[in-house]
């Protein structure tokens, strides 16, 4: 089928595939939104891929917390894919739809009791401290990705692992270093020990070599491996590790290297 052919045929016929008329890079929002509406998870990815920086760029403007941004972010996707799945969603602007959406995410957020509290309690941050920060565990694994992988965090991150996991302060003790009430130090904590956990995977990948086809997948087998990646983002990397034999192969070694984290 030609590309004049695709265009042309009714918006019904399920036989219209946009691999069959152009490649996906080519097709324009409009073509690739429709080819979801018929089941094509591969055109929902290079949606995601066109416009997941920009959706992240607005969500960042309402939270520092890039954890919770990217949740909204994959909440928003998770929206769009679900609305397109049921032959809804955009005619016209897939990026002025999806920036509604996860405007709308945003309000719902700002207005929920989880903002303040996205760790329920203190509790969960002292099993998971126990489970997973102490000397014993940083000990066995590769101390110069540990370093490298810390540096990459943010700021705010670094300051409270300094002293919940350095200093094995409790949350209570910390809260007068860094101006929060024990409740949030604890959230960040924990936000900020899976976010190492998350880099030290993703460093440990990137020294395998540099991939630049791939570079784009290789911080979200970390995301995915710790259930962070949402259903739309879980949906564009399985479809290109279908394709992609070396990811598949670092994807399963990184499944391996999680296990210990």
């Amino acid at each position: 089928m030609s590309v004049e052919d695709a265009q042309s045929a009714p918006v019904d016929d399920p036989s219209i595939s946009l691999q069959e008329s152009r490649s996906l890079c080519e097709g324009s929002d409009q073509e690739l939104a429709q080819a979801v509406r018929f089941g094509d998870g591969e055109a929902f990815g290079e949606l995601f891929r066109r416009h997941e920086k920009s959706a992240t760029r607005f969500a960042s403007f309402y939270t520092k917390d890039p954890y919770t941004a990217q949740d909204l972010v994959a909440e928003a996707f998770a929206r769009v894919l679900q609305v397109l799945k049921n032959g809804g969603g955009p005619d016209t602007s897939f990026r002025g739809y999806l920036l509604t959406v996860l405007r709308n995410i945003v309000t719902e957020w700002a207005r929920s009791s989880e903002r303040q509290l996205p760790v329920p309690d203190v509790s969960i941050y002292e099993r998971e401290s126990a489970a997973s920060a102490s000397s014993e565990a940083l000990r066995n694994l590769d101390y110069s990705l540990v370093v490298e992988a810390f540096a990459s965090l943010p700021p705010r991150w670094q300051e409270v692992l300094f002293y919940t996991v350095i200093h094995a302060e409790e949350p209570a003790a910390v809260a007068r270093h860094v101006g929060l009430r024990p409740n949030s130090v604890a959230a960040l904590a924990y936000r900020a020990r899976e976010g190492l956990r998350q880099a030290y995977l993703t460093v440990h990948l990137r020294r395998r070599g540099e991939f630049p086809a791939c570079d784009y997948f290789i911080p979200r087998f970390a995301a995915n491996l710790r259930g962070r990646l949402g259903e739309a983002g879980s949906v564009v990397l399985h479809s290109h590790l279908d394709d992609c034999n070396r990811c598949k192969d670092m994807y399963e070694e990184a499944r391996d290297l999680n296990a210990l984290l």
